[in-house]
């Protein structure tokens, strides 16, 4: 049974304070991602502390007692401060608060990094600024007691600003170390999530354009929308995937065309900066093709089948001289390329990881100069020569920065492979890739 709560509190300041001095240790890297045991064993942390903190109490108790009657020590009892009671139980209740805080994010598989690399000193203050909350929030309680009999609405307001106090320091203590991402990305190439708003970033909204307004769809370059292929049958597979009767043939003809003039906007030249920009605009703004995407995105196999009923419309509506003309075999090539020079380092899982750590927690750095720096090391000579020369094109058609494009581009080619390593789709998106490349190049060897 605990005899004193005041020497458990002082005991954890002083315990505190000491793991302060001692521990050192700081990650010298970008933000890092928290594996699932270390996480669950920061949020368990003040219950760890409050814990020692009991027995040492115990210990220091006992031999203070050690010649006291069992009569002076129940008088003593009796004489316990609520005060100090009160503000243990409260440092309790962020304790287990805390620890399931870290069960949650792990049940639902959040991304969780700490915020710096001085998150050593950060944890500590935090479990200060539970320590010091807890008592002033027994202060107000305390001061509660004292006039709840003279004036009702006093007592009511000082336990609303005691449960204010609770929330604000929870959040607080937590969000001084860690950091939540709840990551998403596009099914196909994805964007980069954290990018800082520049004016060289993403693409360049026209003049007259409404904060908040979808931009105005490119044009049908190729004539999709004129183009009709009903001898192709889709098997229904699409009614079965959305539960929607709607989906017959000649939606996914329009889907297919959707995909191709307004997702992708493909046109003659284009550049690889032209298509990430037409593809984050897609995401932006095409309901239908996110709704396509929520739906298969994270499914292997739905991935898969997918592919193979809609790749007879793909292959219809592109033919071999869009499909080089618009410059896709140069990014199918490059994606390809990209996913062999990650997989041929001495640990693949690991380099992907280490990719999407920098994407992820990178945003409070140079973009896109700190991505690139980080992710080029994986990069081939052939890859980044491609890059290059695809950027003095994007440069020549749209004035843009070479050594800015190039850099982009390069990040987001080879940031793709960690998104989709991270969705668990990485295997079937390379298949279906290797699967469209041999597809158009036996189309061309024919000719």
């Amino acid at each position: 049974m605990i005899k004193s709560y005041k020497i458990i509190l002082i005991t954890q300041s002083i315990i505190l304070l000491i793991f302060g001095f001692v521990f050192k240790a700081q990650y010298y890297d970008d933000i890092q991602l928290i594996p699932t045991i270390q996480l669950l064993i920061i949020g368990f942390s003040p219950l760890i502390l409050l814990t020692i903190s009991i027995i040492i109490q115990k210990l220091i108790v006992a031999v203070i007692y050690s010649d006291s009657t069992n009569d002076q020590i129940d008088k003593e009892k009796m004489s316990i401060d609520k005060f100090w009671k009160n503000a243990f139980f409260i440092n309790a209740i962020f304790g287990v608060l805390t620890f399931l805080s870290s069960i949650i994010s792990s049940v639902l598989k959040l991304e969780v990094g700490v915020v710096s690399s001085d998150y050593i000193y950060r944890f500590f203050l935090s479990i200060g600024i539970i320590m010091i909350s807890s008592l002033i929030i027994s202060l107000f309680l305390r001061i509660k007691e004292s006039v709840s009999e003279i004036n009702k609405l006093s007592n009511y307001l000082l336990v609303f600003i005691s449960i204010l106090i609770f929330a604000f320091s929870l959040y607080l203590s937590i969000l001084n170390v860690l950091k939540v991402r709840s990551y998403s990305g596009d099914s196909m190439i994805g964007t980069i999530n954290t990018v800082n708003e520049t004016e060289e970033t993403v693409y360049q909204e026209s003049e007259g354009e409404g904060e908040g307004e979808e931009p105005e769809s490119e044009s049908d370059y190729y004539g999709f929308n004129e183009m009709s292929f009903p001898d192709i049958d889709t098997k229904e597979y699409f009614k079965e995937l959305f539960e929607d009767q709607n989906y017959d043939n000649e939606k996914t003809q329009d889907l297919t065309k959707i995909f191709l003039f307004s997702f992708m906007e493909l046109e003659k030249g284009q550049s690889f900066m032209e298509l990430r920009s037409a593809i984050e605009r897609g995401f932006a703004y095409d309901e239908e093709i996110k709704k396509v995407d929520k739906k298969i995105r994270k499914n292997p196999e739905a991935i898969k089948e997918t592919f193979d009923t809609y790749s007879p419309f793909l292959y219809a509506f592109l033919s071999d001289k869009i499909y080089v003309e618009s410059n896709l075999n140069l990014i199918v090539d490059a994606l390809l390329n990209s996913h062999e020079d990650i997989y041929e380092t001495e640990n693949p899982e690991e380099a992907l990881n280490k990719i999407y750590k920098t994407m992820i927690f990178g945003s409070q750095k140079e973009f896109p100069k700190y991505y690139y720096d980080q992710i080029s090391p994986y990069a081939s000579e052939a890859v980044l020569d491609l890059v290059n020369k695809n950027s003095e094109t994007d440069s020549e058609r749209n004035n843009s920065n070479v050594e800015y494009s190039s850099q982009l581009t390069t990040t987001w080619i080879y940031s793709f492979w960690a998104r989709r390593f991270k969705e668990k789709n990485n295997e079937v998106v390379f298949e279906i890739l290797k699967e469209i490349k041999e597809h158009y190049d036996e189309e061309l060897n024919k000719e």
